[in-house]
């Protein structure tokens, strides 16, 4: 399946004109550093099938280490910062 010309199976890299400016941290107010994008419903897998799939950016920040993810709004991202 292609959403705005892209596969969602996989993350990847999407231009920076293609997508929103990188936001500020919320909690140390450094920009944020763009990882990657993945289309996703961001629904559990159950839910998934019947949920309008949506690009997902991911962000770090350097300034103070957390990981955050942009749907329709800047979130925290609990997996990648345990993983990181």
């Amino acid at each position: 399946m292609l959403v705005d010309g892209y596969s969602w199976a996989m993350p990847f890299v999407m231009d920076a004109a293609e997508r929103p400016p990188d936001p500020a941290c919320p909690t140390c107010d450094e920009p944020l550093v763009y990882v990657e994008t993945e289309v996703s419903s961001g629904a559990f897998r159950t839910q998934a099938a019947s949920m309008p799939q949506m690009s997902i950016h991911f962000y770090d920040c350097a300034g103070c280490g957390t990981c955050w993810k942009l749907g329709t709004r800047l979130m925290p991202d609990p997996v990648r910062q345990l993983l990181r």
